[in-house]
């Protein structure tokens, strides 16, 4: 969570407004399910590089808005533990617009 967090930070314009909401639903099999999701008013993902973002060493990395560095791993690893862990990640996003990740996981 920690990388989505601070992408969201990264990729968005100062005073920036970012937003986190978490709720239970039903998952898989009605099984209840945590879901957290993460809205930036950023930069937003392009179209053509929005299904490599969660490539180890992606294409998709960009720099943020004051000039920092990607790693392209980040998303990787994210979505790595999380599915270590039951769940699943996803986004929407819109080129200048901004991004919301969605994080779920199971509900014990």
């Amino acid at each position: 969570m920690h990388n989505i967090l601070s992408n969201a930070v990264k990729f968005s314009p100062k005073n920036g407004l970012i937003r986190i909401s978490s709720k239970i639903v039903k998952g898989e099999f009605h099984k209840p399910q945590w879901l957290l999701a993460i809205k930036d008013e950023g930069i937003g993902i392009p179209f053509e590089i929005q299904g490599f973002v969660f490539d180890q060493f992606s294409e998709a990395q960009r720099p943020g808005t004051e000039g920092e560095t990607p790693t392209g791993l980040g998303l990787y690893f994210a979505k790595k533990t999380i599915e270590q862990h039951a769940g699943r990640i996803w986004f929407e996003s819109v080129e200048n617009k901004g991004t919301t990740f969605f994080i779920e996981l199971p509900s014990y």
